[in-house]
């Protein structure tokens, strides 16, 4: 997807994440992912319970966050406007009363309707409501002792790939959209 189309400002916005008992089984797994996928090293860190910036390292985008959340509201403010407006054209057309007899104000009423509802749903997308789950239990996972890989897969088909690989070795995982 072209980078002036995406609604996401995050370069890496796929992730997964696996829980390990120890470092050594973190980091072979994270090895052969970069060695057997697509992804490279960049994109998979092993974190310890020790490590002092777990959440850097777990969503390490925070300016992409703020693109995103500039990007959806723009982009859905606007495409719910244009929604708006269509409406009205479409309600206009078929001879709806109120908006024949008061076309501007149904025209301005309907375009503000349709650009909140844009930018209640961009609110939604900034929220990212798919990583609560990864970040609850990855930061559950540190705090009991135990090791995180975090993969931060640049498509949906490199998330895929780390996916079906962990999944091979019967890692249990949770990843976000």
């Amino acid at each position: 997807m072209n980078a002036s189309v995406k609604l996401t400002g995050e370069h890496d916005d796929h992730k997964v994440a696996a829980v390990f008992d120890t470092e050594s089984d973190a980091r072979g797994t994270a090895k052969a992912i970069c060695e057997e996928t697509s992804l490279t090293d960049e994109q998979v860190t092993v974190l310890g319970p020790t490590d002092r910036h777990q959440g850097k390292e777990l969503e390490p985008e925070d300016r992409g966050i703020w693109q995103t959340l500039v990007r959806s509201h723009i982009g859905l403010g606007a495409a719910g406007a244009v929604a708006g407006f269509v409406l009205f054209l479409v309600l206009s057309a078929m001879g709806v009363g109120f908006v024949v007899q008061n076309s501007v104000v149904a025209a301005s009423v309907m375009t503000a309707i349709g650009a909140a509802i844009g930018m209640l749903v961009a609110g939604a997308v900034t929220l990212r409501p798919d990583h609560t789950p990864y970040l609850v239990k990855t930061q559950s996972a540190l705090r009991d002792g135990k090791y995180v890989l975090a993969v931060h897969a640049a498509s949906r088909q490199q998330r895929q790939e780390a996916k079906s690989h962990l999944d091979s070795r019967n890692v249990k995982t949770v990843q976000t959209i």
